[in-house]
């Protein structure tokens, strides 16, 4: 694992974290294997509110290149943050003319986690077990 020292710049620790996200969803299929990890950047994203510029730009940075592990960190962090810079720049990507049609339906379900009734929320156990 990266970014876990204490001393590790907390943009440089998420950006290890994302990077541990992105190997594991490469090497494995379903939610429950990402989630340690979604949980680990989601308390790097809480633990320095200073930083939200940074990371919002991280994150949106992310979304412009939806592999495998990006959809699910976007959406797992989101459906608990709802920022709305990041939610407005996956608006602005929807509404591009001429997107290629599967980068259109990644951010839709990113988009969906900024929703109460996120479809994918019962996938994790932060949000499945609520209520």
């Amino acid at each position: 694992m990266h970014g876990e020292g204490p001393t590790a710049d907390p943009l440089t620790g998420f950006r290890s974290i994302v990077h541990d996200i992105l190997d594991a969803a490469e090497a494995s299929c379903g939610a429950e294997a990402l989630e340690r990890d979604l949980e680990r950047a989601l308390t790097a994203l809480q633990r320095s509110p200073a930083l939200r510029p940074q990371f919002e730009t991280e994150l949106i940075s992310l979304i412009d290149s939806p592999g495998e592990g990006v959809v699910e960190l976007v959406s797992f962090a989101m459906h608990e943050l709802r920022w709305p810079a990041v939610e407005a720049a996956i608006r602005s990507r929807i509404s591009a003319p001429g997107r290629n049609v599967s980068d259109r339906r990644l951010h839709e379900a990113m988009l969906d986690a900024f929703s109460d009734a996120w479809r994918d929320r019962d996938l994790y156990a932060r949000f499945g077990r609520l209520g």
